[in-house]
């Protein structure tokens, strides 16, 4: 399909103007088809009795003119340019044909007038000047031969005007009307087309700006993966800095308790210590509270559950460091530790 864009516009706004040109010669070709048919019927009528055969030939002309309106309407498979200059030929030879056979006081001006506004419709500037140049240039031909002589109006029109003065007069008339037509009409396409500029403009913004804000959105979600990565590592820094493990011996690992021990902090001693003596097949475990700051009760219970737990998972636990003041909280709790080794130090844990 043929397409036609108007000049100084990007393509897209040239697209939506020539969409909008398209619907509108559908739309006119099924209207003009409609009543061209239904005006020949009864004009046609009209003419045949007023006229007798003289009306036969104009019958034909309207009568073809009318199919080929409503085989372009029906035929959308022709392009637009095709079907558009077909249909302005079309009103051409009908406005001349009325303006030759009506003469001044007929209703050629009428269709000549409605010819270039259309134009300026499907094709803009250029198409309303090329279909206004020719509509002038018809009625210097028909003026000419009328004056002449050699076409002449009707006896039943009720005056004739048919005279050098009158022509003029009436294409003065004619170019009045025309530009009173044709301009405001091409005002409004020029702004219906800057208007479809700025819609196409804001829709390309509005759609970069969505772009832009699915790549941040894009982005902000990696960064939220990434810190929540770099959170999970910190963590595990953290667990493994707040319980430290060395391997000290075969299958002999270490575990000083550094700082004050909370809830937190006991769930997660107990926690580390099971899984490395069942990962890493640890035979003893020696956990020094040497340098705990604090004794309460949490305190003195966390070692020992720990201990406890890793002699269920068949390693042997040991306990070096206790204080005075931890060992009366032992004692007041009643805790017990038959099972468990008790030493001063890990190095005496060793020895034994």
């Amino acid at each position: 399909m043929n397409r036609v864009f108007s000049v100084g516009l990007p393509s897209s706004d040239a697209q939506l103007l020539y969409h909008w040109r398209l619907r509108l010669l559908n739309q006119l070709l099924w209207v003009l088809a409609v009543v061209g048919f239904v005006t020949l019927i009864g004009a046609g009528w009209s003419d045949y009795n007023a006229l007798g055969e003289d009306a036969i030939p104009y019958l034909i002309a309207y009568t073809a003119a009318c199919c080929v309106v409503l085989l372009i309407a029906v035929v959308h498979r022709i392009g637009f340019t095709a079907r558009a200059l077909t249909l302005l030929a079309i009103l051409v030879a009908l406005s001349t044909l009325i303006l030759a056979t009506d003469g001044l006081l007929g209703s050629g001006r009428v269709f000549w007038l409605g010819t270039v506004v259309l134009a300026a419709a499907l094709f803009g500037v250029r198409g309303c000047i090329a279909m206004f140049v020719m509509s002038l240039l018809s009625f210097s031909i028909v003026g000419g031969l009328h004056i002449q002589g050699v076409l002449s109006v009707p006896p039943q029109q009720l005056e004739t005007l048919n005279t050098a003065p009158d022509w003029i007069g009436a294409g003065v008339v004619y170019l009045c009307t025309v530009t009173l037509a044709a301009v405001p009409f091409m005002y409004l396409l020029q702004r219906l087309g800057a208007l479809a500029q700025r819609t196409t403009q804001d829709a390309a913004l509005a759609q970069e700006n969505a772009r832009l804000a699915e790549e941040r959105a894009i982005e902000l979600e990696r960064q939220t993966a990434r810190l929540q990565e770099t959170e999970q590592m910190l963590r595990n820094l953290v667990a493994t800095l707040e319980t430290p493990t060395v391997e000290i011996a075969d299958n002999i690992m270490l575990a000083p308790l550094v700082g004050q021990i909370d809830s937190r902090r006991a769930d997660t001693l107990l926690r580390r210590l099971l899984t490395i003596a069942s990962v890493r097949r640890t035979r003893l475990m020696i956990i020094d509270v040497a340098v705990v700051p604090a004794f309460d009760t949490l305190v003195a219970q966390s070692p020992i559950q720990t201990a406890q737990a890793l002699e269920l998972i068949g390693c042997q636990a040991a306990i070096s460091g206790i204080s005075p003041a931890m060992a009366q909280t032992i004692t007041s709790l009643g805790l017990q530790m038959e099972s468990i080794t008790v030493a001063r130090s890990p190095q005496e844990v060793l020895k034994r």
